[in-house]
């Protein structure tokens, strides 16, 4: 062996001796340590479940647990509940000597009951005869009578005019055009009255005419015809009501020589394009048009392609929830083309009766946005051929002459086939409706006579020259209604 190989051996040696005695004394240590309540294994349960004396060190014989009166939750919480300042504690009575369950319950199922038994269950017969007649009666109306007497709440059955749209807003009277036109009405009769009452001679009383359509917004070069026509007629009659019964005919008749019928889509959707300058109440009369086409024709599709003014879509779809109608729609800042063609493809596939396109409202000095407008009648053409059927021009009356230079140049753009006129309610300056009939040869298809559904009323020309020269605050006693 070598000097490395014994010094090895020798090492090894040395230590054995060592490791017995750590041994012994480790061995000695355990048995002398207590074991922990905690280190039992989990198939002690009772050791978790300890009495408070064990607790607390004093000696207590354990108890066997009861599943039905104690729990888990119960045992700690007596366990980790502070002792009581007193040396004496005394011991809770064992759950062994509490009744057990099943006894503190009576029988569930034993035997049939006995006759007695049953007549006691059941009520005293003077429950059952103590109430008289009468008063029994009356208990028992509020029970069965409104059920079977009074259904449900339905709206009372009536044929609704023509106009009434029944929408989720409550049915009022509807506006008479008399109402809508007080403004227009009051300051063309004023000068009318004037004109024909304040002098003898003819021509005084024609140059006073020429003032008040002047005066009413109907347009210098339209009141000039006017005057001129009525002149013609009469022969310079100079009596008063031959020369308003002569004025008022004369109106109609402008009225009435520009209106045409809708256009006729056959089978496929009537599809209507809405044009118009910024504030013109666009949007609002597009909803107010669904409406009422909901109510006359059926499905309606409103295409929401105003995507350039912030909350349009917003304000669009919160009109046609209250509606009832369905809006195609996309994000803020899309191509209204696209939005347009969807609306149209949705309609023919949904079978739809009319298809309403809001378009974004534009300047008629703004030659890009007047071409943006070009294309959606050209892309919607281009999905359902024909269409625009109908491509209106929303005017707000209270523009007056300036309406007429904004619908010469929609429609330089786009062929424009009817004008709606709305907030008529709000002007004095109705008499833009003459002018509009008379240069542009477009016929008025609605007037907006307030601010509710129900206000859009189709433009009728014998009602609006019967209420511009009615009498009276109220004005017509027709309404569009009647």
């Amino acid at each position: 062996m070598s000097t490395l190989e014994i010094s090895l051996i020798i090492a090894v040696a040395a230590q054995i001796p060592l490791l017995a005695v750590a041994f012994l004394v480790e061995f000695s240590q355990r048995k002398k340590r207590p074991s922990r309540p905690d280190a039992l294994p989990a198939v002690y349960p009772q050791v978790e479940r300890w009495p408070v004396e064990s607790v607390r060190g004093e000696p207590a014989p354990l108890e066997p647990v009861q599943p039905q009166t104690a729990s888990r939750e119960t045992a700690i919480t007596e366990t980790s509940a502070p002792a009581p300042e007193s040396p004496t504690l005394e011991p809770e009575s064992p759950p062994t000597e509490l009744p057990p369950v099943e006894s503190a319950l009576p029988p569930v199922a034993v035997s049939e009951p006995s006759p007695s038994t049953a007549t006691q269950i059941e009520p005293p017969p003077e429950i059952s005869v103590a109430l008289p007649p009468e008063i029994a009666q009356d208990s028992a109306a509020p029970v069965t009578t409104p059920i079977e007497a009074q259904p449900a709440p339905i709206a009372p059955e009536r044929v609704p005019p023509p106009l009434a749209i029944s929408g989720a807003e409550s049915p009022r009277e509807p506006v008479r055009i008399g109402l809508g036109l007080r403004k227009t009405r009051e300051n063309f009769i004023a000068r009318i009255r004037a004109a024909i009452t304040g002098s003898g001679k003819a021509d005084e009383i024609y140059e006073g005419l020429e003032e008040a359509l002047i005066g009413a917004d109907t347009g210098v070069e339209t009141s000039l015809k006017i005057v001129e026509a009525v002149r013609s007629k009469l022969n310079n009659d100079a009596r008063p009501e031959v020369i308003r019964n002569a004025l008022k005919e004369e109106i109609e008749r402008i009225l009435l020589s520009a209106e045409r019928p809708l256009a006729d889509s056959g089978d496929s959707p009537l599809v209507i394009m809405m044009a118009g300058v910024n504030g013109a109440g666009k949007t609002t009369t597009v909803a107010k048009l669904a409406a009422l086409f909901k109510h006359e024709r059926g499905l309606v599709i409103v295409a929401a392609s105003d995507t350039f003014r912030a909350a349009a879509i917003e304000q669009l779809q919160v009109w046609c929830d209250r509606v009832g109608v369905d809006l195609i729609k996309q994000k803020q800042g899309s191509d209204p083309a696209a939005v347009a063609f969807d609306a149209v493809k949705a309609a023919v596939a949904r079978k739809a009766s009319a298809v309403l396109i809001d378009t974004a409202g534009r300047l008629q000095t703004k030659v890009n946005l007047m071409e943006e407008l070009k294309k959606v009648a050209r892309v919607v053409a281009r999905e359902l051929p024909g269409a625009p059927h109908e491509t209106w021009l929303v005017l707000d009356a209270n523009t007056g002459q300036n309406a007429l230079s904004q619908a010469k140049q929609f429609g330089d753009t786009v062929p424009l086939t009817g004008v709606i006129l709305a907030k008529l309610d709000s002007t004095a300056k109705g008499g833009v409706i003459i002018g509009i009939a008379e240069r542009l040869k477009l016929p008025v298809r609605f007037v907006g006579l307030g601010e509710n559904l129900e206000d859009l009323r189709p433009f009728d020309a014998h009602e609006f020259a019967e209420a511009l020269f009615a009498d009276g605050e109220s004005g017509s006693a027709k309404s569009y209604a009647a």
